[in-house]
C-alpha cells in the first residue's frame, strides 16, 4: 500500500483546494465528463471556448485589438474567423512579446515560463495558475486512461537542467517525494558507471509508473539489458514525453520494463496536446486547445502537416494560431476506444529536423530512425546535415557494437542523398542543450536560394516553403 498516494488524493489535494484555491480535480472532472461525448458535441464545446478567448483577445490584448472588425464573424463562426488572424511565428512573438500580454493580467500572480531553446529560439511567456491547472488536468486525464491516478508513485527520468536544479534543495526534494510522490533521476547520470547504483535506487523506490524522455528511458533500458539487471517492477506504464518516441525505442522499453509505453505529446508553450489511448492512437486534447494543421510544401506525404496551437485557457498571454515548429501525421481512421477526441497518427519531429537532398526530396527524422533500428550495437546516434553535400554521423557504441551496421546505415543514407560526404565520429556522449533533449537529426544551415540551384524545381519549391515558415 502506497501511503503517500492515499494522503495526496484524500488529504493534500483537498487541503490545497480549500486553502489555495487549487481546482485541478474540478477541471479533470469536467474533461472526464465530456471525453465520451460525440465528436460533434466536443467540437461545439471547443468552439464556444474558442469564441470566448477570441472575444477577450480583441478587447484586451493589444496585438489583437486591430481585429475588432471580426467580432460578428467570431460570434457566428469562431473557427472561420480564426483563419483571418495571421499565423503567429516564434520570431514574431519574441520580437513583440509585450503586445500579447493581456491588459487584465496581474503579473504578481503570473508565472514567467520559457521553452528549453532546443530549436535555437527559446521563447519566454507568462501563464497563470488557471492555465497550469488545465495543463495538469489534461495530463491526468490521459494518465487515467491507463489506470494511473493522482498521487501514484512516479520515477521521473529527466534531463532539463532548469528543472533538475530547481529540485536540488531539501525543501524541493521533500516536496517531490511527499507532495508529488516522485523521485527524479537526472538522465545525465544514466551511464554504465552508475547503472548498478541507479538500479538499486529504483528497486528501493518501487514506482508505480515511469515518466521520462524517450532517450532516457531507452538508455536506461539498454544498460539494464546489457548488464542483465532485472528491476522486477510491476509498472502501470512508462510515459514518454518531450522528444519523439520511435518504434525501436518503444520495443526495447516495453521488453525491459514489461509494461506498455504511453506517449504524451506536450510543449511548454503549447500545453498537453495529445495522449495515447490503449488502442495506440494519439487523441488531441481538444477541450484545452484548438489545433490546426497546415501544409508544408515540398513534403511528398501530404498527411504530414505543421501544427498550429491556440491554447484555449491562457488569458494572460494568449497566442492565436501559434506555430510550435512540430510536424505531425494526420489520421483519417479515428479510434474506436470510446474517447471522442480526434486523433493524429504520429508526431514526426520538428521542422528544423527535416533534411533536404540535392534532388529536392525531403526526409524527416522518422526516415533515419527506421534505418537506425538496424544498428543494434549502437547506444545513441546523431546525424547532422551541414549543407547539401556534407553530414556528420555521431555514434555512441554499445556493448554489441558492429561497425558493419554503421557502414550499412551510411550506405542507406547515400542511396537517398546521392554522392555526399558523411563523416563518422565515435563519441562517448551525444551533446544536449539545457533542455536535455536528444536531437537525432540536426539541419545546421538555412536553406539558401542560389542561382546554381534554380534549375532544381523541386528543391526550389521546398526552399520557398521552408523559408515561408521562418527557418
Amino acid at each position: 500500500m502506497d501511503v503517500f498516494a492515499i494522503l495526496i488524493r484524500n488529504v493534500f489535494f483537498p487541503l490545497m483546494e480549500l486553502f489555495k484555491g487549487n481546482r485541478i480535480r474540478k477541471k479533470l472532472n469536467i474533461l472526464r465528463s465530456n471525453q465520451l461525448k460525440s465528436r460533434n458535441e466536443i467540437e461545439n464545446i471547443q468552439k464556444e471556448e474558442l469564441k470566448k478567448l477570441m472575444l477577450f483577445c480583441i478587447e484586451h490584448v493589444p496585438a489583437y485589438k486591430k481585429f475588432e472588425h471580426l467580432r460578428k464573424k467570431i460570434m457566428i463562426s469562431p473557427e472561420k474567423a480564426l483563419l483571418e488572424f495571421p499565423i503567429l511565428e516564434k520570431k514574431e512573438f519574441n520580437k513583440n512579446r509585450d503586445l500579447y500580454l493581456s491588459e487584465k493580467a496581474n503579473l504578481s500572480e503570473c508565472i514567467l515560463n520559457k521553452t528549453g531553446g532546443s530549436t535555437g529560439e527559446p521563447v519566454k511567456f507568462y501563464i497563470d495558475r488557471e492555465t497550469v491547472e488545465w495543463y495538469e488536468a489534461a495530463r491526468y486525464l490521459g494518465l487515467s486512461w491507463w489506470g494511473i491516478n493522482i498521487g501514484d508513485r512516479c520515477l521521473m527520468l529527466w534531463a532539463s537542467l532548469n528543472d533538475i536544479e530547481n529540485a536540488k534543495n531539501l525543501k524541493d526534494k521533500l516536496k517531490e517525494l511527499v507532495l508529488k510522490n516522485r523521485l527524479i533521476i537526472s538522465s545525465w547520470e544514466i551511464n554504465g558507471k552508475n547503472i548498478k547504483d541507479i538500479a538499486k535506487r529504483v528497486q528501493k523506490y518501487k514506482p508505480s509508473f515511469i515518466y521520462a524522455y524517450p532517450s532516457a528511458a531507452y538508455k536506461l533500458a539498454s544498460l539494464l539489458k546489457e548488464n542483465k539487471i532485472d528491476l522486477k517492477l510491476k509498472l502501470k506504464g512508462v510515459v514518454t514525453t518531450a522528444e519523439n518516441l520511435y518504434k525501436y525505442q518503444k520495443d526495447l522499453i516495453e521488453e525491459v520494463f514489461r509494461c506498455p509505453v504511453i506517449n504524451e505529446y506536450g510543449a511548454r508553450d503549447g500545453g498537453i496536446i495529445a495522449y495515447q489511448c490503449k488502442k495506440g492512437k494519439m487523441h488531441l486534447m481538444s477541450l484545452t486547445g484548438y489545433y490546426e494543421f497546415v501544409d508544408i510544401e515540398g513534403m511528398e506525404d501530404k498527411n504530414k502537416k505543421a501544427i498550429l496551437v491556440t491554447d484555449l485557457h491562457n488569458y494572460v498571454m494568449p497566442r492565436l494560431r501559434y506555430r510550435l515548429g512540430d510536424v505531425v501525421t494526420l489520421d483519417d481512421e479515428g479510434c474506436d476506444c470510446g474517447i471522442g477526441f480526434p486523433t493524429i497518427k504520429e508526431i514526426d519531429g520538428r521542422i528544423d529536423e527535416i533534411f533536404v537532398a540535392k534532388s529536392g526530396e525531403v526526409y524527416d527524422s522518422h526516415f533515419f530512425n527506421i534505418l537506425a533500428r538496424e544498428m543494434e550495437g549502437v547506444l545513441q546516434y546523431q546525424l547532422i546535415q551541414h549543407d547539401l553535400d556534407n553530414m556528420t554521423l555521431k555514434i555512441v557504441k554499445g556493448k554489441r557494437f558492429d561497425e558493419r551496421e554503421v557502414e550499412q546505415f551510411v550506405k542507406s543514407i547515400k542511396s537517398k542523398f546521392g554522392d555526399i560526404s558523411i563523416k563518422v565520429d565515435y563519441v562517448n556522449e551525444i551533446p544536449t542543450g539545457p533542455s536535455g533533449k536528444i536531437k537525432y537529426t540536426i539541419r545546421e544551415y538555412k536553406i539558401p536560394i542560389m542561382r546554381t540551384l534554380l534549375p532544381l524545381v523541386k528543391i526550389g519549391a521546398t526552399m520557398l516553403a521552408l523559408l515561408s515558415i521562418d527557418l
